[in-house]
């Protein structure tokens, strides 16, 4: 994380300590964290269900902690998953809309990085903006 801003690393932190409390019954753990635009920071973390459609992901979680706490814009994101995954961690299509519902433009910066061993991986974080990863969103 040398190359990542001392906020941004505080997020990634709260986002990795988001992840362990995350409730997976057969799929990916992951953990998110936003930065509301009061300067605080909201986690959340994915909870999965038996019943398809009921699960809820890390990066909704986090936005629903914020706006629950009266933050209805989000500046940055991170986002964790298990490093023992063999997937990119990235934000699900979903997540993207829902996060540009609450984004403080479409500029906001989105971390994602894989957690080993408890920490975060060394030269995993990625960063990217909202819309690099969703260059299409739905508008009103």
């Amino acid at each position: 994380m040398s190359r990542v801003r001392e906020n941004e690393g505080k997020l990634l932190k709260a986002a990795l300590k988001a992840m362990k409390n995350a409730h997976v019954l057969w799929g990916v753990r992951v953990g998110a964290a936003v930065q509301g635009e009061d300067g605080r920071v909201y986690e959340g973390c994915n909870v999965e269900s038996w019943v398809s459609g009921l699960g809820l992901c890390a990066e909704r979680c986090a936005v629903d902690h914020a706006v629950l706490h009266g933050n209805r814009r989000i500046n940055k994101i991170a986002v964790v998953m298990d490093a023992d995954q063999n997937r990119e961690p990235r934000p699900c299509g979903v997540c993207l809309q829902y996060i540009h519902g609450f984004a403080k433009g479409t500029k906001i910066k989105i971390l994602m990085a894989r957690a080993e061993k408890g920490k975060i991986a060394p030269d995993t974080v990625i960063a990217k903006t909202l819309e690099e990863l969703l260059p299409f969103p739905y508008k009103k």
